[in-house]
Protein backbone atom coordinates (compact mmCIF):
# COMPACT_ATOMS: atom_id res chain seq x y z
CA UNK A 1 0.00 0.00 0.00
CA UNK A 2 3.00 2.35 0.01
CA UNK A 3 4.24 4.45 -2.91
CA UNK A 4 7.77 3.25 -3.69
CA UNK A 5 10.56 4.81 -5.77
CA UNK A 6 13.72 2.89 -6.66
CA UNK A 7 16.89 4.88 -7.40
CA UNK A 8 19.49 3.00 -9.46
CA UNK A 9 22.91 4.32 -10.49
CA UNK A 10 23.07 2.15 -13.60
CA UNK A 11 21.32 2.45 -16.94
CA UNK A 12 19.25 -0.71 -16.42
CA UNK A 13 17.56 -2.19 -13.37
CA UNK A 14 18.58 -5.50 -11.83
CA UNK A 15 21.77 -4.80 -9.94
CA UNK A 16 24.00 -7.85 -9.48
CA UNK A 17 21.41 -10.09 -11.12
CA UNK A 18 21.95 -8.18 -14.35
CA UNK A 19 25.62 -7.23 -14.05
CA UNK A 20 27.01 -10.06 -11.92
CA UNK A 21 25.25 -13.22 -13.14
CA UNK A 22 26.07 -14.50 -16.66
CA UNK A 23 23.27 -14.80 -19.19
CA UNK A 24 23.65 -18.59 -19.41
CA UNK A 25 22.60 -18.79 -15.75
CA UNK A 26 20.00 -16.01 -15.85
CA UNK A 27 18.80 -15.07 -19.35
CA UNK A 28 18.14 -11.35 -19.85
CA UNK A 29 14.56 -11.90 -21.05
CA UNK A 30 13.74 -13.84 -17.88
CA UNK A 31 15.25 -11.11 -15.71
CA UNK A 32 13.39 -8.40 -17.64
CA UNK A 33 10.08 -10.22 -17.11
CA UNK A 34 10.69 -10.59 -13.36
CA UNK A 35 11.62 -6.92 -13.00
CA UNK A 36 8.60 -5.82 -15.04
CA UNK A 37 6.29 -7.67 -12.62
CA UNK A 38 7.59 -5.37 -9.87
CA UNK A 39 7.01 -2.19 -11.84
CA UNK A 40 3.59 -3.39 -12.96
CA UNK A 41 2.64 -3.03 -9.29
CA UNK A 42 3.22 0.71 -9.60
CA UNK A 43 6.78 1.00 -8.34
CA UNK A 44 8.58 4.01 -9.84
CA UNK A 45 12.11 3.62 -11.20
CA UNK A 46 14.74 6.33 -11.58
CA UNK A 47 17.78 5.07 -13.52
CA UNK A 48 21.19 6.73 -13.94
CA UNK A 49 20.70 8.32 -10.52
CA UNK A 50 23.64 7.83 -8.17
CA UNK A 51 22.81 8.74 -4.58
CA UNK A 52 25.42 11.12 -3.20
CA UNK A 53 26.23 12.47 -6.68
CA UNK A 54 23.04 12.96 -8.68
CA UNK A 55 20.81 13.28 -5.63
CA UNK A 56 21.74 13.79 -1.98
CA UNK A 57 20.56 11.94 1.11
CA UNK A 58 19.08 15.28 2.29
CA UNK A 59 17.03 15.56 -0.90
CA UNK A 60 15.80 11.99 -0.50
CA UNK A 61 14.78 12.71 3.09
CA UNK A 62 12.77 15.72 1.95
CA UNK A 63 10.94 13.67 -0.71
CA UNK A 64 10.38 10.37 1.10
CA UNK A 65 9.28 9.37 4.58
CA UNK A 66 11.43 6.22 4.70
CA UNK A 67 14.74 5.29 3.07
CA UNK A 68 15.90 1.72 2.53
CA UNK A 69 19.46 0.97 1.38
CA UNK A 70 19.51 -2.17 -0.77
CA UNK A 71 22.94 -1.62 -2.28
CA UNK A 72 24.39 -5.11 -1.89
CA UNK A 73 28.09 -5.89 -2.10
CA UNK A 74 28.97 -5.06 -5.67
CA UNK A 75 32.64 -4.09 -5.39
CA UNK A 76 35.21 -6.85 -5.70
CA UNK A 77 38.31 -6.89 -3.51
CA UNK A 78 41.64 -6.62 -5.29
CA UNK A 79 44.47 -9.11 -4.81
CA UNK A 80 46.69 -7.79 -1.98
CA UNK A 81 49.89 -9.23 -3.47
CA UNK A 82 52.82 -7.88 -5.51
CA UNK A 83 51.71 -7.25 -9.09
CA UNK A 84 48.07 -7.55 -8.08
CA UNK A 85 47.17 -4.10 -9.37
CA UNK A 86 47.46 -3.13 -13.01
CA UNK A 87 46.42 -4.20 -16.51
CA UNK A 88 44.95 -7.67 -17.04
CA UNK A 89 44.11 -8.21 -13.38
CA UNK A 90 40.35 -7.93 -12.87
CA UNK A 91 38.09 -8.39 -9.90
CA UNK A 92 35.41 -10.99 -10.55
CA UNK A 93 32.61 -8.42 -10.34
CA UNK A 94 34.32 -6.01 -12.76
CA UNK A 95 35.01 -8.78 -15.25
CA UNK A 96 31.45 -10.14 -15.14
CA UNK A 97 30.00 -6.63 -15.45
CA UNK A 98 31.97 -6.10 -18.65
CA UNK A 99 30.85 -9.46 -20.05
CA UNK A 100 27.21 -8.91 -19.10
CA UNK A 101 27.32 -5.44 -20.64
CA UNK A 102 28.20 -7.03 -23.97
CA UNK A 103 31.73 -5.62 -24.02
CA UNK A 104 34.59 -7.59 -25.56
CA UNK A 105 37.15 -8.52 -22.91
CA UNK A 106 40.52 -9.59 -24.29
CA UNK A 107 41.87 -11.96 -21.66
CA UNK A 108 44.31 -13.95 -23.76
CA UNK A 109 45.18 -17.43 -22.57
CA UNK A 110 45.77 -18.93 -20.09
CA UNK A 111 43.59 -17.25 -17.46
CA UNK A 112 43.94 -17.80 -13.70
CA UNK A 113 40.86 -17.26 -11.52
CA UNK A 114 41.31 -16.94 -7.75
CA UNK A 115 38.45 -17.94 -5.45
CA UNK A 116 35.96 -20.68 -4.70
CA UNK A 117 32.57 -18.98 -4.72
CA UNK A 118 29.92 -18.53 -7.38
CA UNK A 119 31.56 -15.37 -8.73
CA UNK A 120 34.81 -17.28 -9.30
CA UNK A 121 33.00 -20.11 -11.09
CA UNK A 122 30.96 -17.69 -13.22
CA UNK A 123 34.07 -15.73 -14.22
CA UNK A 124 35.99 -18.90 -15.02
CA UNK A 125 33.21 -20.30 -17.19
CA UNK A 126 32.80 -17.00 -19.06
CA UNK A 127 36.53 -16.88 -19.77
CA UNK A 128 36.46 -20.52 -20.87
CA UNK A 129 33.51 -19.89 -23.17
CA UNK A 130 35.50 -16.98 -24.59
CA UNK A 131 38.14 -19.43 -25.74
CA UNK A 132 40.71 -19.25 -22.94
CA UNK A 133 42.39 -22.05 -21.04
CA UNK A 134 41.32 -21.45 -17.43
CA UNK A 135 42.64 -22.56 -14.05
CA UNK A 136 40.88 -21.86 -10.74
CA UNK A 137 42.99 -21.53 -7.57
CA UNK A 138 41.23 -22.14 -4.27
CA UNK A 139 43.02 -22.04 -0.94
CA UNK A 140 40.87 -24.62 0.83
CA UNK A 141 39.54 -28.08 -0.06
CA UNK A 142 36.79 -28.95 -2.55
CA UNK A 143 34.36 -29.71 0.28
CA UNK A 144 34.76 -26.16 1.59
CA UNK A 145 34.15 -24.37 -1.70
CA UNK A 146 31.09 -22.12 -1.21
CA UNK A 147 30.07 -22.28 -4.89
CA UNK A 148 27.02 -24.30 -5.92
CA UNK A 149 28.19 -27.91 -6.28
CA UNK A 150 26.72 -28.57 -9.72
CA UNK A 151 28.23 -25.31 -11.02
CA UNK A 152 31.67 -26.60 -10.02
CA UNK A 153 30.97 -29.89 -11.81
CA UNK A 154 29.82 -27.99 -14.91
CA UNK A 155 33.02 -25.94 -14.87
CA UNK A 156 35.15 -29.08 -14.72
CA UNK A 157 33.16 -30.63 -17.57
CA UNK A 158 33.87 -27.53 -19.66
CA UNK A 159 37.60 -28.18 -19.28
CA UNK A 160 38.45 -25.77 -16.48
CA UNK A 161 41.28 -26.95 -14.21
CA UNK A 162 40.80 -26.70 -10.45
CA UNK A 163 43.86 -26.51 -8.19
CA UNK A 164 42.91 -26.86 -4.53
CA UNK A 165 44.86 -25.87 -1.41
CA UNK A 166 46.71 -23.22 -3.39
CA UNK A 167 46.85 -19.42 -3.28
CA UNK A 168 48.67 -16.78 -5.35
CA UNK A 169 51.47 -14.86 -3.63
CA UNK A 170 52.57 -12.69 -6.58
CA UNK A 171 51.51 -11.76 -10.10
CA UNK A 172 54.47 -11.76 -12.47
CA UNK A 173 54.77 -9.08 -15.17
CA UNK A 174 57.22 -8.36 -17.96
CA UNK A 175 59.05 -5.05 -18.56
CA UNK A 176 55.97 -3.61 -20.32
CA UNK A 177 53.69 -4.54 -17.41
CA UNK A 178 51.91 -7.41 -19.14
CA UNK A 179 50.97 -10.38 -16.96
CA UNK A 180 53.15 -13.43 -17.60
CA UNK A 181 52.26 -15.71 -14.71
CA UNK A 182 51.38 -16.24 -11.07
CA UNK A 183 53.54 -17.49 -8.21
CA UNK A 184 51.41 -19.99 -6.30
CA UNK A 185 51.91 -21.36 -2.80
CA UNK A 186 50.55 -24.67 -1.56
CA UNK A 187 48.36 -24.56 1.54
CA UNK A 188 47.37 -26.95 4.30
CA UNK A 189 44.32 -26.80 6.55
CA UNK A 190 44.66 -25.95 10.22
CA UNK A 191 42.09 -25.36 12.94
CA UNK A 192 38.67 -23.83 12.12
CA UNK A 193 38.53 -20.02 11.91
CA UNK A 194 35.64 -17.61 12.54
CA UNK A 195 33.83 -18.87 9.42
CA UNK A 196 33.72 -22.41 10.86
CA UNK A 197 35.98 -23.69 8.09
CA UNK A 198 39.51 -24.90 8.66
CA UNK A 199 42.04 -22.08 8.28
CA UNK A 200 44.39 -22.42 5.28
CA UNK A 201 48.06 -22.22 6.27
CA UNK A 202 51.01 -21.79 3.87
CA UNK A 203 53.34 -24.72 3.26
CA UNK A 204 56.91 -23.43 3.45
CA UNK A 205 58.99 -23.89 0.30
CA UNK A 206 56.03 -25.07 -1.79
CA UNK A 207 55.85 -22.19 -4.30
CA UNK A 208 55.46 -22.96 -8.01
CA UNK A 209 54.89 -20.97 -11.21
CA UNK A 210 51.66 -20.93 -13.21
CA UNK A 211 51.56 -19.26 -16.64
CA UNK A 212 48.87 -16.62 -17.13
CA UNK A 213 48.01 -13.68 -19.34
CA UNK A 214 45.05 -12.54 -17.22
CA UNK A 215 44.19 -12.96 -13.54
CA UNK A 216 40.64 -12.64 -12.20
CA UNK A 217 40.33 -12.19 -8.43
CA UNK A 218 36.99 -13.38 -7.04
CA UNK A 219 38.06 -13.51 -3.40
CA UNK A 220 35.56 -11.21 -1.69
CA UNK A 221 32.97 -8.49 -2.28
CA UNK A 222 32.12 -5.40 -0.27
CA UNK A 223 29.49 -2.64 -0.42
CA UNK A 224 30.42 0.72 -1.94
CA UNK A 225 29.88 3.07 1.00
CA UNK A 226 31.94 6.18 0.14
CA UNK A 227 28.81 8.13 -0.82
CA UNK A 228 27.40 7.68 2.70
CA UNK A 229 30.08 9.83 4.35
Amino acid sequence: GYRVTVYDAREKAGGMLRYGVPDYRLPQDVLEAEIQKIFDLGVELKLNTRVGTDISIEELRSIHSCLYLGIGAGMGRALPIPGGEGPFVFTGTDYLALVNNGESVETGSPVVVVGGGNTAIDAARCARRGGSEVTILYRRSREEMPAIAHEIEDALEEGIELILLATPVAVERDAEGAVTGVVVQRMQLGEPDSSGRRRPLPVSGSEFHLAAETVIAAIAQTPVLDWLE
